[in-house]
């Protein structure tokens, strides 16, 4: 079971904090605070999901404007904080000044039961909603599709792994390749999971710095670091009662790892800049595509985090593990790529696809993607009847799987003609080096050369006559 949601009531008057206590208790986890200083308190030391704020504070309760005026600090300095205001049922303009302001709703005193907890489920509910919609907008904008389609064996065995272990609370390592669809699998996952209608929240660790991913993660204080202007709930508190997934965990620095481990040993956390102790309940979902055990042999990654981390394994295949359902994949990438070019296109021609289906996808799914995207922006017909080249350069692959790429999308007449190979070999070689800073040894490990590295790419220098480095 989620943890319960946790609401702090802010009102002078505690004859009110316990009536709104008695009333709220069975569904919510109450903490009371009776003026701005105890309450900023309260925000520091736990995590909040919502505060009902009583406009009539202290030291003047008849003036609406000291409850406003910190109605505003809050909106300020805890924007992620949902607010619903307490009026007096004659305050109809005031409540309405309120919402104005950022509150999400209101309710008046004397005390409606219904309509308290109404208000209060209806403002949760928007809350959960806007986290729901960040993240739908951020799978959208990845281009992320909402189903792992395939009739090959492999991929029924995923889907029947993934409905196995999705109901459970374990935390789950999913491997694979770049471009297999790791995220795509841990959204099934939470879909699956008695989670699903709680956020599910993605983090690349390997696209940060410390202070940056410790903050995502944990969230800052106000004045943490250069630049904190305001406190900042990080995902572990958004993600409550739902799912974090942590994309190449392998690239967390230590120093977050250690932080990482308390969390999952204890549940809680601390946020940058503050000292008190937060709790969430969030079911952690990682990835890897580095090989993590040499991670931990190498000191780069900690044992105990690792073998926290590792409770249930799901390896995602690579798309040369499963060609039979290429046909399938790229129609539906057609259609998605077709539609998002405001085109209309019906297929591929009987070439295409061959050419497709003798390729060895090294960029996997993401690959596949990005050169059904790049053949819809230059079709003018109904039907794809030709592939652009397929330039590897900017995928990430690897020299020897850049080679096969380009002599396989080569036409079938002087398919290895000499000048050719020597053209794109030179190209390679400048590629190479440019991206590994002119040094030979790591631009020849790069190529694929292995412990021939040094010796081949000298040679290959002297060849084209391009300049390098020693190491």
């Amino acid at each position: 079971m989620s943890m319960q949601r946790t609401i702090l009531v802010v009102d002078d008057n505690e004859i009110n904090r316990l009536n709104l206590k008695l009333l709220l208790k069975s569904d919510y986890h109450i903490l009371e605070a009776g003026e701005p200083d105890a309450a900023e308190d309260m925000l520091a030391k736990h995590r909040v999901d919502l505060v009902v704020l009583d406009l009539a504070l202290p030291p003047e309760p008849d003036n609406p404007e000291i409850g406003m005026a910190y109605l505003a600090r809050l909106k300020t300095e805890s924007p992620d904080t949902p607010v619903v205001v307490v009026t007096g049922h004659d305050q109809h303009a005031l409540a309405v000044r309120a919402q104005s302001s950022g509150a999400l709703g209101f309710f008046g005193k004397p005390f409606d039961p219904d309509e308290v907890k109404d208000t209060i489920d209806h403002a949760m509910e928007i809350r959960n909603q806007a986290i729901r919609e960040q993240e739908l907008q951020r799978a959208l904008d990845s281009r992320m599709g909402a189903d792992i389609l395939g009739e090959s064996e492999v991929m029924q065995n995923l889907r029947a792994l993934i409905a196995q272990v999705a109901p459970t609370p374990s935390t789950v390592l999913i491997r694979g390749e770049t471009g297999v669809g790791k995220e795509l699998v841990a959204r099934c996952l939470h879909a699956q999971s008695p989670r699903a209608e709680q956020p599910f929240i993605a983090i690349n660790c390997a696209a940060m710095n410390v202070e940056h991913l410790e903050s995502e993660l944990f969230g800052h204080e106000k004045g943490a670091f250069a630049g904190a202007g305001k406190r900042k709930l990080g995902w572990f508190e958004r993600a409550n009662g739902g799912t974090l997934f942590l994309d190449e965990v392998a690239g967390m620095p230590l120093s977050v790892q250690a932080k990482l481990l308390r969390v999952l040993e204890h549940g809680e956390f601390s946020r940058l800049g503050g000292e008190s102790l937060i709790r969430s309940d969030v079911r952690l979902v990682c990835s890897s595509k580095m090989d993590l055990e040499a991670c931990v042999q190498n000191g780069e990654f900690r044992d105990d985090l690792y073998y926290r981390i590792h409770v249930v394994e799901i390896e995602v295949p690579s798309l040369s593990e499963h060609m039979e359902d290429l046909p399938l994949l790229a129609e539906k990438i057609l259609l998605q790529k077709s539609a998002l070019c405001g085109k209309q296109i019906d297929g591929f021609s009987d070439k295409v696809l061959a050419q497709m289906q003798h390729y060895r996808w090294p960029g996997n799914v993401r690959e596949l993607e990005n050169v059904i995207e790049r053949a819809v922006v230059l079709c003018d017909k109904k039907t794809i009847e030709a592939l652009p080249v397929l330039d590897g350069v900017h995928s990430g692959m690897g020299g020897d799987d850049l080679l096969e790429a380009w002599l396989q999308q080569l036409p079938e007449s002087g398919i290895k003609a000499e000048k050719e190979v020597a053209s794109f070999e030179h190209r390679l070689l400048l590629t190479a080096l440019e991206r590994h800073g002119y040094i030979k040894t790591r631009a020849g490990r790069w190529l694929g050369f292995g412990d021939r590295a040094k010796d081949k790419m000298r040679y290959l220098c002297d060849k084209y006559e391009v300049e390098f480095q020693e190491e």
